[in-house]
């Protein structure tokens, strides 16, 4: 055997950073999403012989067994004609509102969900692909937990009482109401609720009983002074974007 069949095989791994265009991304919302689907035409353009695969395992399957009994997969990119693999990424099985779901209520439609949302983001980790996208959501997301919502003067408690003035914004935190809603942020969210009520109107039972439930509201009638929290908006938001994507 010669010193040259020694020499360890060369890894060339592709770089499909910044190829993603404006035509590649659409939205929910404001925020921007590329499919699963793009994403995999960019990979077979421009990373040939390289395909996306789920580790198994030990019993055979694909869905690994969390310490906190939630589930997860394991993908990677391996070249076909090399059989080079890449290294695993792991990516946690969650419903429509990013929650991790109970191990054993995992369900085959959870599962392929979670294999093209590992598809998009293995593609970014091992080859860059999209990763202005990803880079973007992960800074608009740190954006919203650090940002200070507006000042209100007063925030209702009780929306149905109109003699009520509230309470001073600086006693809501202190029992547990969570940061204000700015007035922007509940216009935003209003508007959502009122686009999708208009396109789907019997999903309005639905959205607003699984708000009414979560928060405690046990009110007949929602107004526009139920939602009085940035959590609440974020619920209503995450909420709107699940049905939208689902229909």
């Amino acid at each position: 055997m010669t010193d040259s069949e020694n020499q360890p095989q060369s890894i060339s791994i592709p770089n499909l950073g910044g190829l993603i265009t404006k035509d590649d991304i659409y939205y929910k919302g404001k925020v921007p999403y590329c499919s699963w689907a793009k994403t995999a035409q960019r990979i077979r353009e421009n990373a040939p012989n390289w395909f996306f695969a789920l580790e198994s395992n030990p019993e055979g399957g694909f869905i690994w067994k969390a310490p906190d009994n939630t589930g997860y997969i394991l993908g990677y990119f391996q070249n076909v004609v090399t059989g080079i693999k890449l290294p695993l990424y792991h990516y946690a099985i969650t419903s429509g509102f990013n929650k991790t779901i109970p191990f054993d209520d995992i369900s085959s439609n959870d599962l392929q969900k979670a294999h093209r949302r590992c598809l998009c983001a293995c593609a970014c980790y091992s080859f860059g692909d999209a990763f202005e996208l990803w880079a973007g959501l992960e800074i608009e997301d740190a954006k919203k937990e650090e940002a200070l919502p507006e000042k209100e003067d007063r925030i209702k408690r009780t929306p149905d009482k109109p003699k009520d003035k509230g309470e001073p914004i600086e006693s809501i935190e202190d029992k547990d109401y969570g940061k204000p809603i700015s007035d922007t942020a509940r216009k935003t969210v209003i508007d959502k609720m009122t686009a999708l009520f208009k396109k789907h109107p019997d999903k309005k039972d639905a959205l607003i009983d699984k708000f009414k439930k979560q928060y405690g509201i046990t009110t007949k009638q929602l107004s526009h002074a139920d939602i009085r929290t940035a959590e609440q908006g974020q619920f209503l938001t995450i909420a709107i974007n699940e049905i939208d994507s689902n229909l």
